[in-house]
């Protein structure tokens, strides 16, 4: 997945970002690869993108709750699709096997980017993302580390599904959904954002996103938003992202990971409030050390 945030004057905030998911997180997408033969850790992913990752407890059957209108088949399984077997080219897509590493169902996923899933093969995915069809015996990295490349599958579709930001603002916010994965689909979002344009469904999962208790979802709905409405011109709904993020950097029930991506993204502006915020910040000899990095850039020159 090639995404990259807002250069030039994004440089050392990109950097912050992927500091401070680094030490809050701890291990990242890189340990994904190590899944297939250790034990798979069980600590989430690190706020990247890449085209090439983030479960629940595994459990037999679905969860029964409301269907919306993009899920309205999420309970269909493919080992017997009749679309899919039409495409005798490329493998079913299916999560229902028992006993197989997960190397093998990555490179099943990564072998769908471009090409067209069916639907049923769509509505799996969703369930799968929103953890309602777990398949046993494998480790939550894993699972994540497999959502990942799902979700990239689903955003590079050829030709793109139209429904994919309303079936994946549904599916993030099931309450089986992972945390991590709901973080995932922030940022896969904010990408097909970039590529096809704003859409009143991505905006409002991301603004949704951005009020979740989340260790990180918070911080990286925040990212979407600041990025899209700057690439946008839209300067109302960049001071209404700008606002929030510096009512997020002051408030110590924030995890250190959304106040330091908040700090950030408040003071690119400039403005007095997030310039004392920061101040105040670096001057505290309690503020956690990333924190206090983000601050004082913030007050240079």
């Amino acid at each position: 997945m090639i995404f990259v945030p807002m250069k030039n004057s994004r440089r050392f905030w990109s950097w912050a970002v992927g500091l401070l998911a680094l030490a809050a997180l701890g291990t990242g997408a890189w340990f994904g690869w190590k899944l297939a033969t250790e034990k798979p850790p069980e600590a989430p992913s690190s706020w990247t993108e890449r085209e090439g990752p983030r479960p629940r407890p595994a459990h037999d059957g679905m969860v029964d709750r409301p269907q919306g209108p993009a899920r309205a088949a999420s309970k269909a399984r493919l080992a017997d699709s009749e679309q899919a077997a039409a495409e005798p080219n490329r493998p079913a897509f299916q999560f229902d096997r028992k006993g197989v590493k997960v190397d093998p169902w990555v490179a099943e996923v990564q072998a769908l980017r471009g090409a067209s899933l069916t639907s049923a093969e769509r509505e799996a995915a969703l369930a799968f993302l929103a953890g309602e069809q777990v398949p046993e015996g494998i480790g939550k990295g894993s699972m994540q580390w497999l959502s990942d490349e799902l979700l990239t599958a689903l955003r590079l579709q050829d030709p793109p599904w139209k429904g994919l930001a309303a079936a994946l603002a549904e599916a993030a916010f099931q309450p089986t959904t992972d945390p991590v994965v709901r973080d995932y689909i922030m940022q896969h979002l904010g990408h097909w954002w970039e590529q096809n344009g704003a859409q009143p469904e991505i905006e409002t999962a991301l603004w949704r996103g951005v009020e979740t208790a989340d260790s990180t979802t918070p911080g990286t709905s925040l990212i979407a938003l600041n990025n899209g409405y700057q690439r946008d011109g839209r300067a109302d709904d960049l001071a209404r992202v700008r606002e929030k993020a510096l009512e997020l950097a002051g408030s110590p029930n924030a995890t250190l990971a959304v106040r330091s991506t908040a700090l950030s993204i408040a003071t690119e502006g400039g403005g007095k409030e997030s310039r004392e915020l920061a101040a105040r910040l670096a001057g505290e000899e309690s503020t956690p050390l990333i924190l206090r990095k983000v601050a004082e850039h913030a007050l240079k020159p």
